[in-house]
């Protein structure tokens, strides 16, 4: 049975709980919510949980006139904190910022809200650990169910499009001090049969569990000799992650890997039949004209990153043919230029939950290969910023699927077609991802609203008001209403996996009818949590800044990042310092408060003739340039400063 929410706890003792419901998996069966009847859902939508602190905050009320006065209250008070007008059944508070642990309601017209909090990262507070347990227990062989799944490699029911090594390796590159820091649940286990896995020597047991997961990926994928297209592709992400990972990692991994991945990465065959299969080829040095369907299993230009990744891996090995792999994505990027059209919905949302892959590889390119990258490409990203504009104006700030009457990719005569929490969920990264090359003002921070409303939407600011996981209510703080239900089976046997997103509202749902109830396919799928995931990666890498300044005899570092999971204690960062010669020192940064943003730290400057270690100190001429720097690789935050 579903539970009641429980009656609100110390901050203290929830800091406690919180760290131990989601480091510790529990074997025990999950206890079954009830579903909370429709009419008892408050129609007051929005994120149920809460709301990051300085970020947009948004709801929707879709029985309530305009101009109806909204009032937002702390737990207790009398007075409102904060108020104002509702304007096309929304109400909007981001500028409401206060520094509060209590808990907040929203009343207008008469009906109140769920109880929600605004805190500093909260989004990440609530989720980061969840995510990452979901990728633990949804392995295939090795997770929380041990069978053996069809058309499962790594993980259950991943098929050849689950994308996980595309998203563990960013995640870990865009915040890695977040990872680190996390409990190890993970223990290395030898295979009962040697051709699952085992290619790759084991990881360090002290290793940070999203590398071992990283590890496991590319693990299976060598092992099985998997040669489709998207799984050999993610060997690419772990060739670019080495220099981040080799602390934890035998020597022998990136030989292994690298061997196989060059030796593969133009092989036009498949090694089997993959079910789902859409591609016509395999050598990702081609040029994919083809656009796969719905189902998300080829989306269009899904080689331009990991040909990025092999360039760099390439030029780090001092490969011969490394300029092949830039040429391959530049190629792709210009085929995608003069040949998608936005308006076409299978260019962007009918591709569901692999939809990033299109505008986050088109934006790597611009970002880091500016001068290579086709002249067209920024006026292409301005125009797919454009589109989902235009497809968000209505009252959930919510991409729809086109510009008439469809808002979810929706089959009446198929009601697995289409279940899309990825869909959703994973519209944060490609926004975030494409936001610095868009020239209008106005545009940029409508992308923003549309980050926070489409976590928001996640969150339950949707037609039925609920948080896309059926366990939320208990896995999640502060959310009330969960999924109607979980699917008990599946090919993926997800039902007793952590943070499983189950379902979305359906095409008929909206724009909003929450009397049709539970409707349509729930499933929970690995696809789903590997577009949350990714959306994780790109707002940690938006929300990073690094500053450092020289202070007498000192480099003084400031690093700004989603660190601040737990608001009771002052939480350390790493970042990397990095002098002309390449050698580099890791810095410890500390939180400045216990409830802060910004971590501050310290590094003596010794007087010296070449740049090298020395005991924690930076031994550097007057005249060296030094590189700090938070994260790795395309992702990292870093300032070049002269001292």
């Amino acid at each position: 049975m579903r539970r009641n929410r429980q009656p609100a706890q110390s901050f203290e003792a929830f800091c406690v709980a919180f760290v131990v419901a989601t480091t510790i998996p529990s074997q025990a069966a999950k206890p079954v919510p009830p579903v909370a009847p429709q009419p008892a859902i408050p129609a007051i939508y929005l994120n149920q949980s809460g709301f990051n602190l300085g970020k947009p905050k948004r709801f929707t009320a879709p029985t309530l006139a305009d101009g109806t006065r909204f009032e937002v209250r702390e737990s207790g008070a009398k007075s409102p904190a904060f108020s104002g007008m509702l304007s096309g059944h929304i109400g909007d508070l981001t500028e409401f910022n206060p520094r509060s642990e209590k808990q907040f309601t929203i009343t207008a017209g008469g009906i109140t809200s769920v109880p929600f909090r605004i805190g500093p990262n909260w989004l990440e507070r609530v989720t980061c650990q969840g995510a990452l347990d979901f990728m633990i227990d949804s392995r295939h062989y090795v997770g929380n169910y041990r069978n053996t799944c069809p058309g499962s490699f790594g993980w259950r029911d991943d098929h050849h499009f689950g994308l996980e090594l595309h998203v563990l390796v960013p995640q870990y590159l865009a915040n890695p001090s977040a990872y680190e820091r996390m409990a190890r649940q993970v223990k290395y286990e030898a295979p009962k049969n040697p051709k699952l896995w085992g290619a790759l020597e084991p990881y360090r047991d002290d290793a940070p569990d999203i590398v071992k997961l990283i590890h496991w990926g590319a693990d299976v994928i060598v092992t099985q000799n998997l040669r489709h297209e998207l799984l050999k592709s993610q060997l690419a992400y772990f060739l670019h992650a080495w220099p981040a990972i080799e602390r934890w990692l035998p020597e022998q991994n990136r030989m292994v890997v690298e061997e196989y991945a060059f030796r593969v990465w133009q092989n036009p065959d498949a090694d089997r039949k993959y079910p789902y299969d859409e591609s016509k080829g395999h050598d990702l040095l081609a040029c994919k004209t083809r656009i796969g369907s719905t189902k998300g299993c080829l989306p269009p230009g899904f080689s331009v990153e990991p040909n990025l990744l092999m360039h760099e891996a390439a030029k780090r090995s001092g490969r011969a043919d490394a300029d092949r792999y830039l040429e391959a994505a530049v190629t792709q990027a210009k085929w995608l230029v003069e040949n998608l059209d936005w308006n076409d919905p299978l260019t962007t949302k009918g591709q569901r939950q692999s939809e990033f892959l299109t505008i986050t590889g088109l934006a790597h390119l611009l970002r880091n290969y500016p001068d290579r990258a086709p002249k067209e490409l920024p006026a292409k990203l301005n125009a797919w910023a454009g589109v989902a504009v235009r497809r968000s104006n209505n009252m959930w700030d919510f991409r729809k699927l086109d510009d008439g009457d469809r808002w979810t990719p929706m089959d009446p005569s198929s009601p697995q077609k289409w279940n899309e929490p990825g869909n959703v969920c994973g519209f944060p990264a490609p926004l975030l991802a494409c936001r610095e090359f868009v020239k209008d003002s106005a545009t940029r921070a409508r992308l923003d609203q549309l980050v926070w409303s489409h976590f928001d939407n996640m969150f339950g600011r949707n037609p039925v008001g609920r948080h896309f996981s059926f366990d939320a209510p208990r896995e999640i703080e502060g959310v009330e209403f969960g999924w109607f239900r979980d699917l008990p089976g599946g090919i993926g046997k997800l039902s007793g996996a952590r943070f499983v997103l189950d379902g979305s509202p359906k095409d008929g749902h909206y724009p909003y009818h929450p009397e049709k109830g539970d409707f349509g396919w729930t499933e929970g799928w690995v696809q789903f949590n590997v577009a949350y995931n990714i959306s994780l990666a790109y707002l940690a890498w938006s929300e990073t800044k690094v500053e450092a300044v020289r202070d007498g005899g000192d480099l003084v570092i400031r690093l700004t990042a989603p660190l601040n999971f737990a608001y009771d204690k002052v939480e350390t960062a790493t970042v990397l310092v990095t002098t002309a010669s390449g050698d580099t020192e890791r810095v410890k940064v500390t939180e400045e408060s216990p409830c802060g943003a910004t971590f501050v730290g310290r590094i003596p400057l010794a007087a010296g003739t070449k740049s090298v270690r020395d005991n924690g100190s930076l031994e550097a001429n007057s005249s060296d340039k030094v590189v700090v720097s938070y994260g790795y690789g395309y992702l990292a935050r870093h300032i070049t400063l002269s001292l």
